[in-house]
């Protein structure tokens, strides 16, 4: 007897090579079982997912949820499983001082899981522009909180914005690598200076130190220091840092994503590694919406659903060290499910240039399973 049993949707989970119309039981917080007509006679709740996409709990690899303090940051079930996503990523909103009220108020609140990157500014992202000078950089507060906190804090994020960053440079990227590897974790760098401040070239120097498992964010940013150089072309560091295992994330959020260097990156085989939201209440409602509508995004741009699954759960869960537990259906993996409906109809989708692309196919998220709990998705905006 199975607690619940998801019977007859489409289950696909990358993670184990699986896709087709399967039927997914659940015991306590752990997946049971993967198989064919289960009998619901098995299940003591049983969710008919017939014409429904079953896949691993949907992983959101950079959103800001550290909500009422800094001042975009949406609530971490908004990010998360009020759209069907049943894990996220916090993009660095907390640094070493701020991260005890993160920890306090932040996380015993959500009913999605919550891991985050810990940023180089001791104050993270509150004000922004962060980091004006080296006094707000604290690498031994930052190693006392990280080493108290390994089982959430999952890396070290920089933006390579401001003050700081303009006159140190790759110094300051250098020191955020040196306090992650102190705990053998990666960088999460942000691209894409909308001021104009940093030399464009410094994301060059930036993706020649770069190293495996560490973390592009905005790879497809359309704002100074962009991986194209004038003529279309993608800058030679790029392509070397994906071969050496760069994790890429378009991070869409507000002002980061271009439809035009998405294309021009695609062509050229630079293609996602993870689907991160940047989801925050600047673009909550008009350009990144949720993670299912990143997913419908990177369809229209000519990826496949299988291709945009497995950048949601087997690919973030590996990004973060936690495929042991999530980013699969796997028997005794934990009981994280996400089912979707592939709707058709007409939609806008908009960058943040404000080009517009139309889709006729669109990722509705229906219903998060977050260890074993039910929770119905509840959706708080939609593109036109």
């Amino acid at each position: 007897m199975y607690d619940i049993l998801i019977k007859g949707g489409r289950v696909i989970d990358p993670a184990q090579n699986l896709d087709g119309t399967l039927d997914v039981a659940i015991n306590g917080d752990k997946i049971a079982a993967v198989d064919k007509d289960i009998s619901p006679q098995e299940g003591q709740q049983v969710i008919d997912a017939k014409g429904k996409i079953v896949t691993p709990g949907l992983i959101d690899m950079h959103c800001h949820v550290f909500d009422s303090i800094m001042p975009i940051a949406v609530e971490p079930d908004v990010a998360g499983v009020r759209h069907a996503v049943t894990t996220v990523v916090d993009g660095g909103s907390s640094g070493e001082v701020t991260f005890a009220a993160f920890s306090k108020y932040i996380l015993p609140t959500a009913q999605t899981k919550v891991f985050c990157f810990l940023h180089l500014c001791s104050f993270g992202l509150i004000p922004e522009p962060e980091l004006k000078d080296w006094d707000e950089v604290n690498l031994d507060g930052m190693a006392a909180t990280i080493e108290a906190n390994k089982g959430i804090i999952k890396g070290v994020k920089l933006r390579l914005v401001g003050k700081l960053v303009t006159s140190a440079g790759i110094e300051v990227v250098k020191t955020a690598q040196k306090i992650a590897r102190q705990f053998g974790l990666p960088i999460m760098i942000h691209i894409g200076d909308t001021d104009k401040q940093v030399p464009a070239t410094l994301t060059q120097e930036c993706l020649a130190v770069m190293e495996a498992g560490d973390i592009l964010a905005h790879v497809y940013s359309g704002n100074q220091g962009s991986v194209l150089r004038p003529d279309g072309t993608i800058v030679p560091e790029l392509k070397a840092a994906m071969e050496r295992g760069v994790i890429l994330d378009p991070a869409n959020g507000r002002n980061n994503f271009s439809f035009n260097v998405a294309r021009r990156c695609l062509a050229q085989g630079i293609v996602p590694t993870v689907i991160g939201t940047d989801l925050n209440h600047r673009c909550l409602k008009d350009r990144t919406f949720s993670l299912p509508v990143n997913m419908s995004k990177f369809m229209a741009l000519g990826l496949d659903l299988k291709q945009v699954v497995a950048m949601t759960t087997i690919n973030p869960a590996c990004a973060i060290h936690e495929e042991d537990k999530i980013g699969s259906l796997k028997p005794g993996m934990a009981a994280d499910v996400s089912i979707l409906e592939l709707q058709s109809g007409a939609w806008t989708l908009i960058d943040t240039p404000g080009e517009t692309i139309k889709t006729d196919k669109l990722l509705m998220p229906v219903t998060a399973i977050k260890s074993g709990k039910v929770i119905p998705a509840e959706p708080v905006a939609l593109p036109p």
